[in-house]
């Protein structure tokens, strides 16, 4: 696995030792630290960039949600794994610091266990983007082509779209939040039923304006409710709730499709067919589920397909 250069973002000098020391141990020896903001988007501006970024949540001035979202607007940073680190155990921090755009979190003080495998977890995402950036350069120099095609089954950072992060990210949401945290909050899925249609019918860029336009309106039906969501591939969308839906899934629906329906006209000029959603059943868990959180994200996944199917067949969903 490649070496990783990292930049580490902290008001107190003894942590920054401290984590020099640890990410040593764990075989990361390449670590540039800082205190503030403004030093960390000096380092930023440098010539060689970073592989990891590192941010305290609580840094004083510039703090670290605002960091990362100013980071997240910086040209080659907008896929950067970003850590956010924190004393804070509280769900509403959590939430923020994902919806900020930081790809993973974990609390001070430092547990070696959980960082090495948070950085085990970062690195191979490292590893796998050189991997797609090294496909995409091959790509363009033999056939001229301007990006590495996308493929249907993967999930699409949707970053133009509030509250809509990568799937990675969720799903180490689901992991920072816990059980206990977990509960009371609800999972449901989305679907683009006609997805492989107008993934045929389309190319890459038009296939992500389509995601991105349908994400808009999901997040704007949502909008009374604290929630992220990301892209899963195949045209899907999960998103978890910080409570559970008043509204049922059957009446959700309707309303986006309503939504979709006034796009009709735009759709045809394109030549696109006009997305037809499908919306699962919330999922949720309980106190003293034995279902791990990040399973969460699954059984919404099925259980839209479950009501795909009934539909399929002319039951009625309710």
């Amino acid at each position: 696995m490649g070496i990783l250069r990292i930049l580490a973002v902290d008001d107190d000098p003894v942590f920054l030792m401290l984590l020099q020391h640890v990410l040593g141990r764990l075989g990361y020896d390449d670590v540039e630290v800082a205190g503030t903001a403004a030093a960390a988007l000096e380092h930023l501006q440098g010539e060689e960039g970073f592989d990891c970024l590192l941010l305290d949540f609580d840094i004083p001035g510039v703090d670290g949600i605002q960091l990362c979202r100013r980071i997240r607007q910086m040209q080659g940073y907008a896929d950067v794994p970003i850590l956010m680190m924190s004393n804070a155990h509280a769900a509403s921090v959590i939430e923020a610091a994902f919806a900020a755009g930081a790809t993973d979190y974990f609390t001070k003080p430092l547990d070696d266990l959980e960082l090495r495998a948070r950085m085990g977890m970062t690195a191979r995402l490292v590893e796998e983007r050189r991997r797609r950036a090294m496909l995409a350069d091959r790509v363009h120099a033999q056939l001229g082509l301007p990006d590495e095609p996308i493929r249907f089954v993967d999930p699409i950072p949707l970053r133009e779209v509030p509250d809509v992060v990568e799937y990675e990210a969720l799903e180490n949401y689901l992991l920072a939040l816990g059980r206990s945290k977990l509960h009371g909050h609800a999972a449901i899925a989305f679907r683009i039923g006609n997805a492989e249609e107008i993934f045929a019918a389309t190319d890459a860029i038009c296939y992500a304006d389509v995601l991105a336009h349908v994400a808009s309106i999901i997040a704007d039906q949502l909008k009374d409710h604290e929630f992220l969501m990301a892209h899963a591939g195949r045209g899907e969308f999960v998103c978890i709730t910080a409570r559970h839906l008043p509204v049922q899934a059957h009446v959700l629906a309707q309303e986006i499709a309503a939504r979709l329906a006034d796009r009709a006209r735009i759709y045809a000029q394109l030549g696109v067919p006009r997305p037809v959603l499908q919306v699962g059943d919330p999922m949720t868990t309980g106190l003293f589920s034995r279902t791990a959180p990040s399973d969460l994200l699954g059984r919404a996944r099925r259980a839209l397909r479950n009501a795909a199917a009934r539909q399929i067949r002319g039951e009625v969903v309710v």
